[in-house]
């Protein structure tokens, strides 16, 4: 039998683990990754090639600016404002996103886009940060 999370559950549980603080307070830090790589359960850091377009730059997300968790379509959500890049004269194709813990270098979720992102000079790259919770029934 799968374990079930109640909606309140997820809530409680999604704002512990990104909002709330703990013991040790690691912010986190969003990362875009340049190689053609599809993310699964085994990915670490070396699996990755970060982004080195003009004017890139990995951006640190503070505990305290995640939302406050919500409920939406019977899942828990939390979102952090929209980051945003805008390309220099050097582009980088990119195939998704990364977030590690700051201190402990971890890789703690990652994202293939849909469709890869050919970046070119001038070109802005909008990325919302949103982690949901979710039981399997």
């Amino acid at each position: 039998m799968p374990l079930i999370t109640s909606n309140a559950g997820e809530l409680e549980l999604l704002d512990k683990l990104l909002k709330d603080p703990l013991t040790t307070n690691e912010d986190y830090v969003l990362k875009l990754f340049q190689n053609d790589y599809t993310p699964d359960q085994t990915t670490v850091e070396a699996s990755l090639t970060e982004a080195n377009f003009t004017n890139y730059a990995a951006v640190t997300l503070t505990r305290s600016g995640w939302s406050d968790a919500v409920t939406v379509s019977n899942k828990a959500e939390s979102s952090y404002a929209t980051q945003s890049w805008t390309c220099g004269t050097t582009g980088n194709s990119v195939y998704g996103y990364y977030v590690t813990g700051s201190t402990s270098g971890t890789v703690l979720w990652a994202e293939r886009f849909a469709a890869t992102r050919t970046l070119v000079s001038s070109d802005v790259l909008n990325l919302q940060p949103k982690f949901t919770l979710n039981s399997e029934n």
